[in-house]
């Protein structure tokens, strides 16, 4: 009964993003605030802006005959799932994901090949998730996997900006990471060049075009 009726809300928003003329795009990125754990509560505390939504995850749309799947680096390795999975990951507020979709703008388009980063994409399925975020490995957090697929279709060089990586949090300590890196054998990378999924949300390369909580 539970699963026909998250069934019956996924067909909602659906319709409800068809009918504002917004339905989802090959490469579109959807940027989700992810249910609460030890891992995205650390991820929030460490990423948090003063702005009004904190996003935790990102994945990239991947538009397939009818179906609609998100390429995703989570754990335990990158994969495609299916939009429904990945809307029900989220956290959810008024029964609705906290999701948005954001799309290039219409300059940053005219420089990349949609396609073709769809397609780049997929050649990392199956590569293991990167549990201490580094960029000398071959294994992908999230917004790696963005920054490493959207890149122009002239010199192949990405689209988004690193920054140094903070584990802090607003107390200025690292908090769950202590143990997290430990577990790891794995230092801190702390001030590393990397990504992060609130980091790109905000870049000028990108529009919101949908929410689906709002």
């Amino acid at each position: 009964m539970k699963k026909l009726f998250l069934f019956f809300l996924f067909c909602c928003f659906w319709r409800q993003l068809l009918c504002q003329n917004m339905a989802l795009q090959n490469g579109d990125l959807l940027f989700q605030i992810g249910r609460s754990s030890d891992l995205t509560d650390a991820i929030s505390a460490s990423t948090a802006t003063d702005e009004r939504y904190n996003y935790t995850h990102v994945g990239i749309v991947c538009i397939e005959h009818d179906s609609i799947f998100v390429i995703e680096a989570t754990p335990p390795c990158v994969s495609k799932t299916p939009l429904s999975v990945f809307l029900n990951n989220s956290a959810f507020v008024n029964e609705k994901p906290l999701v948005a979709v954001a799309r290039l703008n219409r300059h940053t388009q005219r420089l990349v090949d949609l396609t073709a980063i769809v397609k780049k994409a997929h050649l990392y399925l199956g590569q293991p998730y990167d549990y201490i975020y580094s960029p000398n490995n071959e294994a992908y957090y999230c917004s790696e996997l963005v920054y490493l697929c959207y890149c122009t279709k002239k010199h192949n060089k990405p689209i988004f900006k690193t920054i140094p990586m903070t584990f802090k949090n607003k107390n200025n300590d690292f908090s769950h990471w202590i143990e997290h890196f430990a577990f790891y054998n794995a230092p801190i990378p702390e001030g590393e060049q990397g990504t992060n999924p609130q980091q790109l949300s905000r870049s000028k390369k990108i529009q919101v075009v949908f929410r689906f909580f709002d």
